[in-house]
């Protein structure tokens, strides 16, 4: 697996959300309240709305274009249920967070 650094994990804090283009990947990164940090497509499946500039209350993402929310600890949708964003496989080490975008595949429903 190809691994590509995101930068320091000191520069997400707790509640943040970032969007970042990693090998032709619109990312999202979040750090979640008690420092978790996970990644998922960063354009929702539902009409390529940046998610980055969404609104985050609690674990909920909602997307800024027609309003539809995810739960940011597993990707699944909260309204509408049936859809979910696709998650990249990251990992921190040392301080740095890296991601692979290698067989990862965004979801869309358009």
């Amino acid at each position: 697996m190809n691994w590509v650094s995101l930068g320091s994990l000191d520069d997400l804090w707790e509640g943040d959300t970032q969007g970042v283009d990693v090998a032709g990947h619109h990312v999202l990164l979040v750090r979640l309240d008690g420092g978790e940090v996970v990644a998922y497509q960063g354009i929702c499946p539902h009409q390529d709305q940046r998610l980055a500039d969404g609104f985050v209350e609690g674990t909920t993402l909602t997307c800024p274009g027609h309003l539809w929310q995810f739960d940011l600890t597993n990707g699944a949708g909260v309204n509408p249920t049936g859809c979910a964003l696709v998650r990249y496989p990251l990992d921190t080490v040392d301080g740095e967070v890296l991601i692979s975008t290698e067989g990862v595949t965004p979801a869309f429903s358009f």
